[in-house]
């Protein structure tokens, strides 16, 4: 039974009204007009990047890059067939909140990190609290979004400061994610790991609301030197996204921003910290290098197709697994239309060889590996295949 929100927004068409209806589910996942939505979100965009962002597959843009007015802002989205997470303000409840295009608000970005002060949260608590109430109560149709740093996830980042504060973020919001970049932030290239871990934590954390992860695309952050960046390779890209996915996150966030030169990223000569510390005349909204243009239109598709797998209850205990191998698969197993559905992800950046035990599956059943091209064939009570690092696989079978 679907529980929660959101009732209806009108749009006054010259020939018919649509309705749309955005519902929370039982399992934390997303309804829009009863059809299963999984939110593909893009970070701080200008409205005129839109159009073209589109074409990669997004369908959300979670808070504004440009000074246009929410209004505005909205109405380019709906022109479009997307959606908008927009600034909650007073004053503009009542010009936005009747827009197709929006799905909610957000208030003030990561309100967890330590001020200037050095004390944390930099805004308090009891004024996310308020601002979330006060939004609900002038816009009961539409949730709150809220994102954090990893400060909460002490398997991240071990802070000096007490973290109880967190859990009170569960009366501040609908719907919550954070950001964690183990290449774009610190070239942390061996923890990948953290962004499953933030998922797991905030699971645990605010259960009963929906979690969604912030996802690196690019190099060109302001906290590490030119030279010892590089951007994300589309394998990475990808394992982040299916890891989060499959730990229960119910949508993602691209962060895209760059303040780099591209020419500079990755340059031995380069050894401030920045390419220009003094200006942004390098920075842009969108600093995706080509083939993970290519990359983010290639999961973006496959999770919009899987939606409804997705969205269906975790099968547990029908696939087991046997690892030969340093690296580590983990698996979420679905049911659909008389398939079974095994997502699976090398944690690791390490491969390995793996068996899946799926009792009762006949011997040369012929498995689908899902937009490889390739299938594979059952042996007695199972099948085999092998995973290079951070390998992201996702099997069909009849």
């Amino acid at each position: 039974m679907k529980k929660i929100l959101l009732v209806t927004t009108v749009l006054a068409l010259s020939v018919s009204l649509h309705a749309t209806k955005v519902e929370i589910g039982s399992n934390q996942e997303i309804f829009v007009d009863g059809k299963p939505f999984f939110p593909i979100m893009q970070w701080a965009q200008s409205k005129n990047k839109m159009e073209e962002q589109k074409q990669y597959g997004i369908n959300t843009f979670f808070g504004q890059g440009d000074e246009s007015t929410a209004e505005a802002y909205a109405a380019e989205a709906a022109r479009l067939g997307l959606f908008v997470v927009t600034a909650f303000k007073e004053e503009q409840v009542d010009s936005v909140r009747n827009s197709p295009a929006l799905l909610g608000w957000l208030y003030k970005d990561e309100p967890d990190m330590p001020g200037k002060d050095k004390k944390a949260p930099r805004i308090p608590l009891a004024e996310s609290i308020a601002v979330y109430e006060k939004a609900r109560a002038l816009d009961k149709d539409h949730p709150m979004f809220l994102t954090l740093t990893p400060k909460f996830d002490p398997n991240i980042e071990k802070v000096n400061y007490d973290i109880s504060f967190y859990r009170d973020y569960n009366k501040a919001t609908d719907i919550i994610g954070y950001d964690i970049y183990p290449v774009y932030g610190t070239m942390s290239v061996d923890k990948l790991w953290w962004v499953a871990s933030g998922v797991t934590e905030l699971e645990r954390l605010y259960k009963g609301k929906p979690v969604y992860a912030f996802i690196e695309t690019s190099a060109g952050s302001k906290w590490i030197s030119p030279a010892r960046m590089r951007h994300p390779f589309p394998y990475e890209i990808r394992c982040e996204v299916w890891m989060a996915i499959i730990r229960g996150a119910k949508g993602i966030a691209y962060f895209t921003h760059s303040w780099v030169a591209p020419e500079n990223i990755g340059n031995p000569n380069m050894k401030k910290r920045m390419a220009d510390d003094k200006s942004n005349k390098y920075y842009t909204q969108f600093g995706v290098p080509e083939e993970n243009k290519k990359e983010l239109t290639r999961i973006n598709s496959q999770i919009t197709k899987l939606t409804p797998v997705l969205f269906t209850p975790d099968i547990s205990g029908k696939v087991s697994r046997e690892t030969s191998g340093a690296g580590e698969v983990e698996i979420l197993v679905k049911e659909k239309d008389g398939k079974t559905w095994i997502f699976a992800v090398n944690m690791k950046r390490s491969g390995c060889a793996v068996k899946f035990k799926v009792p009762g599956l006949k011997a040369k059943t012929k498995i689908l590996v899902d937009e490889e091209n390739r299938t594979l064939e059952a042996g007695a009570q199972g099948f085999s295949d092998n995973f290079t690092e951070h390998a992201v696989h996702i099997y069909t079978l009849e």
